[in-house]
């Protein structure tokens, strides 16, 4: 009966310690059920650098990422330099890389130059997707969401050509060397105009700098007296463009045809300065890149390759249809 007894005992101390050591896991699984509950409820990270400060473009582009971002309860930090240059661009971007936020939204100044700063912010563990423009090396990126900027400048080619009646000399003002996507439109622009039989007097870069623009086009006037159009494949460009034909008694008569539906380049096909926009779909960029970051955040598959974007034209005539309204370009955001 005494070893039955102790039996007995030694089966309780046994069961009551399986309990406590059952307890013991539990507990700590429902420690991290918590933890792993309060991981996948905190909002999210976000950063987006654009090109520059200022641009309808990006702030357009901005908002829609903004409404993208707030679906998932995700917070949205807009960052942007002074001028379109690595020079500025690079500080905000080490800031970043400083910061660890879960996803980087970042329009590149340059192709190359901008490499090793991005590459810098992945290696901390932030999902890049690169926005508007692009890297000749796209291995420290997720994804890769712009316009179809080679497609918009066969588009420009075609218009003006038609708006030129194919008669006269024409002009290229692109933007500057080393974006990706200004120099995928000009090289549209100047292939589907070989093709089409259109004499370009050649290309030639404006930046940022309206008057620089300005002097392009005046100085073009005076050795082309009979120019018959302009394409121009930034606001900026459109910009000096116009002051130029101005000065120069020629609005109207050379056929202009720019980029982006900003609210000035709008007034100005309102007004029959410009005849015609080739206008990219910001919101929608912005859109796609949220959506392709928090892809990657979750630690889901996303698009291989380079999302694509298309544009959309803007005429005096069809300015104020309802087709049209997703390209037009805001200087803040409407909620």
């Amino acid at each position: 009966m005494h070893k039955v007894d102790q039996t007995s005992k030694l089966i309780s101390m046994l069961s009551a310690s399986s309990i406590a050591l059952a307890l013991a896991l539990g507990g700590d699984s429902i420690h991290a059920a918590s933890q792993a509950a309060g991981a996948e409820t905190k909002p999210l990270r976000i950063t987006m650098v654009a090109g520059v400060k200022g641009d309808p473009f990006y702030i357009t582009m901005m908002c829609g990422a903004k409404k993208e971002a707030a679906k998932v309860g995700a917070v949205l930090n807009f960052q942007a330099p002074e001028s379109f240059s690595p020079t500025d661009q690079i500080p905000i971007v080490n800031a970043v890389a400083a910061a660890q936020p879960d996803i980087m939204l970042i329009a590149p100044t340059h192709d190359t130059a901008m490499y090793i700063p991005i590459q810098q912010v992945a290696e901390t563990g932030t999902k890049v997707v690169l926005v508007d423009t692009t890297l000749q090396d796209t291995t420290s990126t997720v994804a890769q969401v712009s316009t179809d900027d080679y497609q918009a400048g066969v588009a420009a080619a075609r218009i003006l050509r038609d708006l030129t009646g194919g008669k006269g000399p024409v002009l290229l003002l692109n933007f500057q060397p080393g974006v990706s996507t200004t120099e995928a439109r000009g090289k549209g622009f100047l292939e589907e105009s070989k093709k089409l039989g259109v004499d370009v007097l050649g290309e030639q870069f404006g930046g940022t700098d309206i008057q620089k623009g300005s002097s392009i086009v005046s100085a073009v006037l005076q050795q082309a007296p009979n120019l018959a159009g302009i394409f121009t494949t930034t606001d900026f460009g459109a910009q000096g463009t116009i002051a130029a034909l101005r000065a120069a008694q020629k609005l109207g008569d050379v056929k202009v045809v720019g980029f982006d539906a900003s609210p000035i380049m709008v007034e100005q096909l309102q007004a029959g300065e410009i005849q015609a926009i080739v206008s990219q779909e910001a919101q929608k960029i912005g859109v796609l890149g949220i959506q392709q970051g928090i892809k990657a955040a979750k630690g889901e598959a996303t698009e291989a390759g380079p999302i694509k974007v298309g544009t959309i034209t803007l005429t005096k005539a069809s300015i104020g249809s309802p087709e049209i309204a997703s390209a037009l370009q805001q200087t803040s955001c409407r909620d």
